[in-house]
């Protein structure tokens, strides 16, 4: 088993544990152990730092004058053929035996006791670089730890030199807040008071409309990090619930164990010991069992019920978020793979720049065939706080905030003295015709779709995550096409992102259709089209032209 671990930035610590097989075990087997244990070593960078553990089941002496480097001043017993392969692996990888550097009582050295000679030999191995021996302040065998087996725990301890990380530049992280809080009415009305008073103690909102607009963000931002708090991490594991059990068990155990390491010719305190050690084994287990079947019920029902949502909510509070990894992507000609982090950022800015802006010609005389409607006065009229509290309540809950940080949860927790704060924000942006960079611009996240190769970027999904605020704004004018352009300009069977034809609705007209040409013996063509990318090749310039003719308004909002 290894594991690399992160020291620095540009500094890793590479740890190996091993079981080695023993002196009955075929010539084969033991060759083949040392030659996937060569090709591991081969594996590990060689900056890295490199620590070998694990039950070799081998002698390696005492000849530290042969064994220069590889053994230290303070071996014990001879060496047995086994021994030998494992010095001349360590010699061969330039790697130090740390049990043997450190001078103490052969008590502290020793791992295993022979169940028939009684004799305790040295066979479990910590070992290190070379050049990384500075780092070991020492190892020992620590006889009164009990580890479910009957070797000894053996211990090193290590203080790393470690090069010091360059100093960044601060960068300002966003916290998710904890929401669900605001589920609890006592939280919810705190926060609502809380957010009153520091809207008050700012005073009128006053300036343009950017400066307003973050005047109102951070008395909402000091808030919700006071009352709410930073979202907590929700992994849980099968002793959590378990802990004072657990507890009980094994500290049963361990006194059973040292009162028989106090007298070790003791044949009934030996006996209780391995009767309390194979009850602890027993029940430790059964509690595990329960709980993961418990658990595995749990997320069942959630995708037998198409509960998606709590499905992987489930999944990730058993297993752990994922750890965001930066994964190599090819270049634009495919010829090149790039590792680097600013090389990766670099080809995404590429790749999204040219993907969302892409050339597409329109036929002006298709354009001139569109009548202009009436001017609606309408559309241009400021919102009103009722329409602003609607767009809210259509917000879904549960999204990936903007860069600013707070969620939708928060904008519906408002009140009627927050609303009206945000409500005179956003009759401001209207007013002035001048949106703020923060409601504008959004954050594109990249998410893979689960086939393609994952070097390749047409293999992942672009997600833009916005403003919660600017998405608010964005619904309040839908809301207005919707009731004053759509209805009288789309045709009955145009049923994209229109409230009453939903997918359901359209489902049943199409199983209607075969019915009734079934009934009348009639033929049926259905064509079904997905245009590549059509978003991305929508002509800007003709979709202002088009909204200009069907919805006409005095001012360019």
């Amino acid at each position: 088993m290894k594991i690399r671990l992160p020291l620095s930035k540009d500094q890793y610590a590479t740890i190996i544990s091993t079981y080695a097989p023993t002196l009955t075990s075929t010539e084969e087997t033991i060759e083949q152990f040392y030659s996937d244990l060569s090709a591991v070593l081969h594996s590990v960078p060689t900056n890295d730092k490199l620590i070998l553990l694990g039950d070799f089941n081998v002698r390696v002496g005492q000849d530290h004058e042969r064994w220069k480097g590889v053994l230290g001043k303070h071996g014990m017993a001879k060496m047995n053929n086994n021994g030998l392969l494992l010095l001349s692996k360590c010699s061969e990888f330039e790697l130090t035996i740390t049990n043997t550097v450190f001078r103490m009582v052969n008590k502290y050295k020793t791992t295993w006791m022979h169940p028939r000679s009684k004799q305790w030999h040295l066979i479990d191995y910590i070992i290190v670089r070379l050049r990384d021996i500075q780092d070991v302040k020492i190892t020992r065998a620590m006889r009164g730890a009990e580890c479910w087996t009957d070797h000894q725990l053996v211990r090193v301890t290590l203080q790393m030199c470690i090069a010091p990380r360059h100093p960044k530049r601060a960068q300002t992280v966003h916290p998710f807040y904890n929401v669900s809080r605001l589920r609890d009415p006592s939280y919810l009305q705190t926060f609502q008071s809380c957010l009153d008073d520091k809207l008050s103690a700012k005073g009128p909102l006053t300036g343009s409309s950017t400066e307003k607009l973050n005047q109102f963000r951070e008395a909402v931002k000091e808030t919700s990090k006071a009352v709410l708090g930073p979202k907590q991490c929700n992994h849980q594991d099968w002793f959590d619930k378990n802990n004072t059990a657990i507890e009980d068990l094994l500290s049963k155990k361990n006194k059973a164990f040292m009162e028989w390491q106090n007298n070790p010719n003791s044949a009934p305190k030996k006996d209780r010991f391995k009767s309390l050690q194979a009850t602890a084994q027993h029940e430790i287990r059964k509690m595990q069992d329960l709980w993961w079947e418990k658990k595995a019920e749990e997320i069942q029902w959630f995708a037998d019920t198409k509960n998606y949502k709590q499905f992987f909510s489930a999944l990730k509070t058993v297993y752990g978020p994922l750890k965001p990894t930066i994964t190599p992507l090819l270049s634009s000609d495919s010829d090149t793979l790039i590792k680097d982090k600013k090389g990766i950022s670099n080809r995404w800015k590429e790749y999204f720049s040219q993907l969302l802006n892409r050339p597409s010609s329109v036929d002006q005389s298709a354009l001139d065939q569109i009548p202009p409607n009436r001017t609606i006065e309408q559309l241009d009229v400021p919102p009103s706080i009722e329409e602003v509290q609607k767009a809210i309540k259509q917000m879904s809950a549960g999204k990936a905030p903007g860069k600013d940080g707070i969620p939708t949860e928060v904008y519906k927790a408002l009140n009627r003295k927050a609303l009206q704060a945000f409500h005179i924000v956003l009759t401001s942006i209207w007013e002035e015709e001048d949106m703020p960079p923060e409601l504008r611009d959004a954050s594109i996240v990249a998410l893979y779709k689960n086939k393609g190769s994952r070097a390749a970027c047409d293999s992942y999904r672009g997600i833009s995550l916005l403003s919660t605020a600017g998405k608010i704004l964005a619904r309040v004018r839908l809301n207005r096409l919707l009731s004053s352009v759509s209805e009288q300009n789309l045709p009955e069977s145009q049923c994209g992102f229109r409230p009453d034809h939903s997918t359901i609705d359209m489902v049943f007209t199409v199983r209607q259709m075969q019915e009734k040409c079934l009934e009348q013996n009639l033929s049926l063509y259905i064509v079904f089209i997905d245009l590549a990318m059509a978003f991305n090749t929508v002509n800007r310039d003709a979709l202002w032209v088009i909204l200009s003719k069907l919805a006409q308004q005095n001012s360019s909002n």
